[in-house]
């Protein structure tokens, strides 16, 4: 039967021409040749797209670690602040009724963005406690914050002048927990007691956090990292945050979309939650995509190129295949997304390279928009508090150089969680943008407005006196007054309006951009104090 079959094609290619023998030969050596550098480009092309997505993995998830650790940085400035509050240090040693109620009581706590408040004398005897009903409605007990701190605490001193901070699971819903040892402004007493702050992870939190990241989440109670061995996995390792410990990140690769998982460590040192994250494969499935275009490509110019002589085809397709392959490879090895493929030709090898070019600008201009939304502000389009904690540092630098002036504004919406529950989530969404406009319009070439947290703005003034910072923040408390966006149950206006605080240094203090910040924090307080929508400065 071999036999047979074999002479049946031995007489058929004899009865061929000369010129039908060289076409056949040729589509045959052409396709086996397209087979080949199909297949050294899959090698050359799909690693890369690999090394993208993970990269673009690793980054979504430290985006989203870092927003958490973010939530544990607010709090412990805020905790750290109470700490070394001369009236809280005098409280712990002689409780005051009036102090405990004005800070720390029902009313306080309802305007508060804390779920509890704590306050602890050297004795360990709690004598203040205050707390606000979670998003589940549950209000947290000082039996269960007890619960999570003592054994937290157990063999070490609590009432130490440093701040921690941990995650924890309270009454089923996650929450930050900082706790410092309350001392005297000067430094100059002993600790009086301690000052412990708990603060829900809701879900509005969680969202940002996701918004910020641009990649969804959730966070599941179990806290084990399971993978799934019929996926590709991997492990990366996260650095260190400022609270948060250096993570490892498992990938599990999937055909469209890779998962991300990272155990977070809890106060009690065992796991608190597992991170679920889920990213698409956006460049691996164009790569494939393109592979595939590129099959059919190859099938099509070897029969219409088998009319070609072999020497032609050698001359104008086979060599500029490999030196194609050189360059992607060459350019896979570099990183250099920004270059451009030059083969003006008009034929299957110029379209190849325009629609791989076209491939790397796209490449390129995700690459330039993911740096981009890492120092944008999602909700807001102005700067996030990344860039605006960069650009601090960099002022700071350079009034250590040039002594010139440099003012900070925080400003905070009045009444904003009151404006929320009226108007609904979306009204407030659209609100902040407003905000955002305004600061943005009232602010120069060189400064910076950026979204400091949840309804509270910056606006940084390189070379700006206190003269010229008030200037600024009577332009934004008119572009507020010229919104005109209702606010029926706010008690200062019923407009939606701001209050603002502010600091200029006209040389380097100690402390640098912490001490910046908690200048500016203080005259927003008193601005708050004194009737809000309106600004005060600090005078030391």
């Amino acid at each position: 039967m071999y036999r047979r079959i074999k002479n049946h094609l031995r007489m058929n290619v004899a009865s061929l021409g000369l010129a039908s023998r060289v076409v056949a030969s040729f589509i045959l050596v052409f396709g086996l040749m397209g087979s080949v550098g199909l297949y050294l480009m899959k090698r050359s092309l799909l690693p890369t797209f690999e090394t993208i997505d993970r990269k673009a993995a690793y980054d979504a998830a430290k985006r989203v670690l870092s927003g958490i650790d973010e939530q544990l940085v607010s709090l412990s400035v805020l905790n750290h602040d109470w700490a070394y509050w001369d009236e809280m240090y005098e409280h712990l040693l002689k409780p005051n009724q009036k102090f405990q109620v004005s800070n720390i009581g029902p009313a306080a706590m309802a305007t508060s963005n804390l779920n509890a408040v704590m306050l602890m004398n050297l004795k360990g005897e709690v004598i203040g406690f205050g707390a606000r009903a979670l998003s589940n409605e549950r209000t947290p007990q000082m039996r269960d914050i007890l619960g999570i701190l003592l054994g937290r605490w157990q063999g070490e001193a609590q009432h130490i002048p440093v701040t921690k901070c941990g995650l924890s699971w309270v009454l089923e819903r996650p929450a930050s927990i900082c706790w410092t040892g309350v001392v005297h402004s000067d430094g100059s007493h002993p600790p009086s007691g301690t000052v412990v702050m708990v603060r829900e992870l809701e879900p509005d939190s969680l969202k940002n956090i996701a918004a910020n990241a641009g990649i969804d989440f959730k966070l599941d109670a179990l806290g084990e990292v399971k993978g799934r061995s019929s996926e590709k996995e991997s492990s990366l390792q996260m650095a260190k945050f400022q609270y948060l410990p250096a993570l490892e990140l498992t990938l599990i690769s999937q055909d469209t979309v890779i998962d991300i998982q990272s155990a977070l460590p809890g106060l009690n040192g065992r796991s608190f939650a597992r991170v679920d994250m889920r990213i698409e494969r956006q460049w691996m499935v164009q790569a494939e995509k393109l592979l595939t275009d590129m099959m059919m490509q190859w099938a099509v110019v070897a029969f219409v190129s088998g009319f070609m002589l072999i020497s032609v085809i050698q001359r104008w397709l086979v060599r500029p295949v490999a030196r194609l392959r050189t360059d992607l490879a060459s350019l896979g090895e570099s990183k250099r997304w920004d270059s451009v493929l030059k083969y003006d030709r008009p034929d299957e090898i110029g379209e190849l390279t325009k629609g791989i070019n076209a491939l790397l600008l796209v490449l390129h201009e995700q690459v330039r928009k993911l740096e981009s939304a890492s120092r944008t502000d999602a909700l807001t389009g102005i700067a996030n508090r990344r860039k605006l904690d960069e650009r601090m540092t960099l002022e700071l630098s350079r009034l250590a150089r040039h002594a010139v002036p440099l003012s900070l504004l925080l400003i905070d919406v009045d009444h904003f969680k009151r404006y929320n529950d009226t108007y609904g989530h979306p009204e407030g969404d659209a609100a902040l943008r407003k905000v955002a406009a305004v600061l943005a319009s009232c602010s120069r070439q060189q400064d910076l407005a950026a979204r400091f947290g949840g309804e509270e703005f910056a606006v940084l003034l390189p070379n700006t006196d206190e003269s010229g910072a008030r200037s600024v923040a009577e332009k934004i408390m008119q572009g507020m007054s010229a919104l005109n966006i209702p606010h029926a149950q706010s008690p200062t206006s019923p407009r939606l309006s701001v209050s603002i605080g502010g600091t200029t240094w006209s040389e380097i203090q100690s402390g640098g951009a912490e001490t910046l910040i908690s200048q500016a924090d203080k005259a927003l307080y008193v601005a708050k104090r004194d009737g809000r929508m309106r600004a005060s400065f600090y005078n030391g």
